[in-house]
């Protein structure tokens, strides 16, 4: 059994493919930077984990479709790669004090061509090596603002990846493929994407481990969960318009 993790070379992305690895799964380690792939692989095989590196940069459509060559057979893709805004010189990746009319149409642009555009031809180059019960997962977030989360460009995104999950999963169910694509929302962990740490907010904010381990167990469910997105918590949300249909 084959998996690939995308941004395995740390964080949570790291942490799912750990976790998948010593469930007996071999190791796509997914990363843009082939030193700190290579770094990641050494550290899972350390562990005796069967892990490989593979160059995935979202921002390159060349890059997927060499790698997409390279994969003959797949079982289970995870994409967790992406980025929240536009890089700002000594500020975390993930400003969550950052106001809404400050972001650019530059960090909507970044954003959604990473985390939508490039996931979405990652997915397409992909198809073809996928098994017949492989799985896609798409980690995503909360997409309703509040006090505490409303970063535009990264939500935005990734609503946009919420409807390429939906709708794909519509086409595999209509097909009547056994494959199945659904996304995950591990919460909020501690990573140098947001530069907290595990515990804060009351406890609120997990390690990175323990949302590799959540996420690892969702994925690992025997339940078909074609088209759903799954929180941290187990609660499905299935369909964002359920009040218009009664």
């Amino acid at each position: 059994m084959k998996a690939l993790v995308t941004g395995a070379n740390k964080g949570i992305g790291f942490e799912i493919a750990r976790s998948l690895g010593k469930r007996g799964y071999d190791i796509l380690v997914g990363a843009r930077d082939e030193a700190r792939g290579q770094a990641a692989v050494e550290k899972l095989s350390a562990e005796g984990i069967s892990a490989t590196f593979i160059k995935i940069d979202l921002n390159n459509l060349d890059s997927l479709h060499a790698a997409a060559k390279m994969v003959n057979s797949l079982d289970i893709l995870v994409n967790n790669a992406g980025i929240p805004d536009s890089v700002k010189p000594g500020r975390a990746a993930l400003d969550l004090a950052k106001h809404t009319f400050d972001y650019t149409t530059e960090d909507l642009r970044t954003a959604m061509e990473t985390n939508f555009l490039g996931t979405h031809e990652l997915i397409k180059s992909l198809l073809l090596s996928l098994t017949d019960n492989a799985k896609i997962i798409n980690i995503t977030v909360p997409i309703s603002p509040t006090d505490f989360w409303h970063p535009l460009a990264y939500i935005t995104s990734k609503v946009a990846l919420n409807v390429m999950t939906l709708t794909y999963a519509y086409e595999f169910e209509k097909m009547g493929s056994h494959r199945q694509i659904f996304g995950i929302m591990p919460g909020a962990a501690a990573t140098d994407l947001n530069g907290m740490e595990a515990g804060a907010h009351g406890g609120l904010v997990k390690s990175p481990e323990a949302a590799g381990q959540i996420s690892t167990d969702i994925i690992l469910s025997d339940k078909n969960q074609n088209g759903q997105i799954i929180q941290y918590d187990g609660k499905i949300v299935t369909d964002y318009e359920i009040q218009l249909r009664g």
